[in-house]
């Protein structure tokens, strides 16, 4: 199965891949596999949507297998990957939480992306109305029960 899930920033996608990691399927955090493709240095906004993106994109379709996770995507991307096989997952949280959580990350952390927060809520929004999602999944619940049900979307 490959599974292409989408979530807002703080959304927690990366502790839900640590908790997926522990399956057989392949987890790629998009983050992180730009970062490595890019020698260890997340890129700038030219390089990742010109070159190592789409690499990425296109290793990660030639999957059978795999978990795909980040904050958002280009339409044609998510239709380039729908006409790949894979299923949409949108990471469902509320506003207020969110804010919470950039709040929590602030502190415990000492950094936070909330500055992207709105452009990013607003292309996902995009994507919603252009029904590129499959599956909506309530993401205010603790992170092993949405790794659950993101297993469960997996399983024929």
């Amino acid at each position: 199965m490959k599974l292409l899930v989408i979530g807002p920033l703080a959304s927690g996608k990366t502790t839900i891949a640590r908790h997926l990691r522990s399956t057989t399927s392949t987890i790629v955090d998009l983050d992180d596999e730009l970062t490595r493709l890019n020698g260890g240095v997340y890129p700038d906004i030219a390089t990742r949507k010109t070159v190592i993106a789409p690499r990425a994109l296109a290793a990660a379709a030639a999957l059978s297998d795999v978990v795909l996770l980040h904050s958002t995507f280009d339409p044609d991307d998510v239709r380039a990957l729908r006409d790949a096989g894979f299923t949409t997952v949108l990471l469902e949280v509320s506003s207020e939480e969110l804010r919470r959580r950039h709040r929590q990350r602030q502190r415990e952390e000492g950094w936070s992306n909330e500055e992207w927060a709105e452009d990013n809520r607003a292309q996902i929004a995009e994507l919603g109305r252009l029904a590129l999602f499959d599956h909506v999944i309530d993401a205010e619940r603790a992170p092993v029960v949405v790794a659950n049900d993101l297993l469960a979307l997996t399983t024929p």
